[in-house]
């Protein structure tokens, strides 16, 4: 992650004094097993949590000057633009446009305005704390599942002279990407219950570690395919890219970069701070690298026309691309629903949620923050909710959630203030309606987007598998539980594929809804994964859970957390309408 020191602009800027608080029992948000025991002693407990307010540079309910605040959000942009921008870029061979860039160029818009917007009403509205809040990768399988058998790779248009030309991609993917939307609006809705009711807590009794790891590691292996068809366009680019991302991110990482910063006072002067640059900007750096020397050998000849590689005809395309592109509700057609769709939209979503309060839980402690109370929660997973409805009725059609990403650079920069996320979501949404910005990175070379796929798609495997940490491994109950689910998520889904023919119920609905559900991974392995954890017997501390619902427990009767987790007019709202205080998503 970005270290950059900014202490001359940092002692510049206007902010409150930090304020510890009084005392509160502080929770142990760590996930790892314990043995049920939580009470460590209230003066260790106060030590810690002073310990982390005093040592960031901006806490939560600090405000830095706006100068400050827009360069550090600049910061938190830097480090969610990567695996966002690869979001349209991976959807792009579901919906049939691998070569049409200003389709993927609109993808990119929507999905950056669209993130800043729904990192905003988390801010204001949902949890209050600094989340960003950008595309998950839980709903790619899902809409794999649903489009699948889309494309037919035989396509034409008709030309304004009448005359007709073979194209390689589809003229009317809108046609698909109506069908994301519309799904997407709908498993959204289970959001906004689950949290407008405050359920979330009983999702998390029934939803373990074991259910967790099948669950995500699925979404990564069963879209080896879409990484294998896009790698091997250049298997040579495509490595090249895996070995530079383990490069910068890996073996470089701890290498500081000398980089300027302009000091102005006492006079102005310029410094040199030494930042670990590789590490947050892998992806970026490998990128550029890889670009230029595909545009070498495009200049040489090695790469011609229609090879997969080359990049010449880019400046006419961005010729061609409006300077802004605004995105709007239905702007890709009406949104359309299907019963299999829904189905697996729905484990999209539930996936999401579990994720996102893991995030809250982690971005509070970071950020200098009470553990959130049920009522944060519950607003979090509701804007969460609103935040995936918005992004189904205009597009892409993948749901939001909380970026793991940027919390962990809060661990480092020490910034957790929310100014400072703001001002990254103000960032987000305005270069997000440039309309040349998404048709350049569009038009990224497919070898690339093949290695980032390797890189990506193996990494939300090993995120799965990371979740076993929680787990005793040496219970035979749980290596069945494991081993069962897993398998049989992976081959169910390849048996249906190829037999898909087979299943014949008599009814289209009901035939349509079985072979969403059997090619799904996610749908087979983490709903078997939930029910065999639930049903075969084993204890809180074998089964993982002790760890998830210590930390579901929160704090209680703490002003310092009314002050930060209060929506600004609540309290004159309540006292207008008394019984709104008895909505599960509203203050105490």
């Amino acid at each position: 992650r970005i270290q950059i020191l900014f202490e001359v602009l940092m002692s510049e800027s206007e902010h409150k004094p930090f304020d510890d608080g009084p005392a509160y029992k502080a929770v142990e948000i760590e996930m790892r097993p314990t043995n049920g025991d939580t009470a460590d002693g209230p003066e260790e407990e106060l030590e810690e949590y002073q310990i982390v307010r005093k040592q960031l540079k901006f806490t939560v309910d600090n405000q830095p000057s706006w100068p400050v605040s827009f360069l550090l959000g600049f910061q938190q942009y830097i480090i969610m633009f990567g695996p966002t921008f690869a979001i349209p870029v991976i959807l792009a061979p579901s919906l049939c446009i691998q070569d049409n860039i200003f389709a993927k160029g609109q993808l990119l818009n929507t999905m950056f305005v669209l993130c800043g917007i729904s990192t905003l009403l988390q801010i204001f509205f949902g949890t209050r704390l600094p989340i960003i809040q950008s595309g998950s990768y839980v709903y790619f399988a899902v809409a794999a599942g649903i489009l699948k058998d889309k494309c037919t790779g035989n396509y034409q248009q008709t030309l304004d002279n009448g005359t007709v030309e073979n194209i390689t991609y589809d003229p009317n993917w809108h046609d698909h990407m109506a069908e994301l939307q519309g799904n997407l609006m709908v498993g959204s809705v289970i959001q906004l219950i689950l949290g407008g009711f405050g359920l979330v807590g009983l999702l998390l009794k029934v939803i373990g570690p074991l259910t967790i790891t099948v669950l995500i590691s699925l979404i990564g292996l069963t879209l080896a395919d879409v990484a294998a068809d896009s790698a091997s366009t250049n298997w040579g680019i495509s490595i090249a890219m895996v070995v530079l991302v383990a490069l910068f991110s890996e073996y470089l990482k701890n290498i500081p970069v000398p980089v300027p910063v302009l000091k102005l006072k006492p006079r102005v002067s310029c410094k040199i701070a030494w930042p670990k640059l590789f590490s947050t900007l892998s992806i970026i750096i490998s990128i550029i690298i890889l670009w230029v020397i595909c545009a070498i050998l495009t200049a040489v000849g090695v790469f011609v026309k229609d090879q997969h590689g080359y990049t010449g005809g880019l400046l006419s395309k961005l010729k061609d691309a409006s300077w802004f592109y605004f995105p709007y509700p239905g702007q890709f057609g009406t949104p359309r629903v299907s019963i299999g769709g829904f189905v697996g939209m729905f484990a999209g979503v539930i996936a999401g949620i579990i994720e996102s309060i893991g995030d809250y839980y982690a971005c509070a402690k970071l950020s200098g923050a009470p553990p959130p109370p049920k009522y944060a929660l519950n607003r979090g997973i509701l804007m969460e909710g609103v935040g995936c409805f918005l992004t189904g009725l205009c597009g892409p059609g993948i749901g939001v959630t909380s970026y793991s990403e940027n919390i962990g650079a809060i661990g480092l920069t020490k910034v957790g203030s929310r100014r400072v996320i703001c001002c990254s979501a103000i960032l987000m949404i305005f270069i997000g309606v440039i309309g040349k910005f998404g048709v350049f990175f569009a038009s990224l070379p497919e070898p690339i987007i093949g290695g980032m796929y390797l890189v990506m798609f193996g990494m939300i495997a090993a995120v799965g598998i990371s979740n076993l940490q929680f787990v005793d491994l040496t219970s035979s109950r749980n290596i069945f539980v494991l081993g069962v689910s897993l398998y049989l998520g992976l081959v169910i889904p390849n048996w249906s594929v190829k037999n898909a023919d087979k299943i014949d119920t008599g009814s289209k609905e009901f035939d349509q809804l079985l072979v969403v559900v059997l090619q799904s991974g996610m749908i087979i392995g983490g709903g078997l994964a939930c029910f065999l954890d639930n049903t075969i017997p084993g204890t809180d501390d074998e089964r993982g859970m002790t760890s998830y619902k210590l930390a579901t427990k929160g704090a209680k009767d703490v002003p310092l957390q009314k002050e930060i987790y209060r929506v600004p007019g609540t309290q004159w709202l309540i006292s207008k309408v008394p019984f709104l205080s008895k909505l599960p998503f509203v203050e105490d």
